[in-house]
């Protein structure tokens, strides 16, 4: 004979927890992948520079980066090119110690920043046009009302500069004439 009586069925737990749990570890999982992103060289080259190069109005590139968020910036051969002209900068390496926590507050800490072989070329072309003009004629910006001045004042931050080192330096000037822009 079988038996017809119907099995207990066990008391349904609660998943609220496993349910925590599970989107606690995919928020893991994407802030490591985030982490890996934002710090690669790809993204720095691929966004970021892009950005700063539209910005200026001038071509700026790095051949390798290496980026730690939370403390240090590295760039090597670092280099600012106008369009149609000689490169106003390039530097060797740039390194700078941070400290992002004081950052996320609202001062701007940085313990050193290295500064290797940098040089500066100012160029005056024949025409009268310089390779400084990119950085001293604003583009023509659109017209956009303006948003209300919020109503409290939002406090500066404060910015703590410890170290500065500017090593094997040079500034050189081809064909320097009385062009407003191009006085050093």
């Amino acid at each position: 004979m079988s038996d017809t009586t119907p099995k207990s069925i066990p008391p349904k737990r609660s998943g609220w927890l496993r349910k925590l749990a599970w989107i606690a570890g995919i928020l893991v999982v994407l802030l490591v992948v985030v982490y890996f992103v934002a710090t690669s060289s790809a993204f720095l080259r691929g966004v970021v520079l892009p950005k700063v190069s539209k910005a200026l109005g001038a071509d700026v590139t790095v051949a390798d980066t290496q980026i730690s968020p939370f403390s240090r910036v590295m760039l090597r051969d670092l280099k600012v090119q106008p369009p149609a002209g000689e490169p106003l900068l390039t530097v060797q390496e740039i390194h700078a110690n941070y400290s992002l926590w004081s950052i996320i507050g609202g001062n701007i800490v940085v313990s050193e920043v290295v500064i290797e072989s940098p040089v500066v070329t100012v160029v005056q072309n024949a025409d009268g046009t310089c390779n400084l003009d990119f950085l001293t004629k604003a583009p023509a910006k659109e017209t956009k009302p303006t948003p209300p001045a919020p109503a409290k004042a939002a406090k500066p931050p404060q910015i703590d500069i410890k170290k500065i080192a500017l090593n094997n330096w040079l500034i050189s000037h081809l064909k320097l004439t009385d062009h407003p822009h191009c006085k050093i």
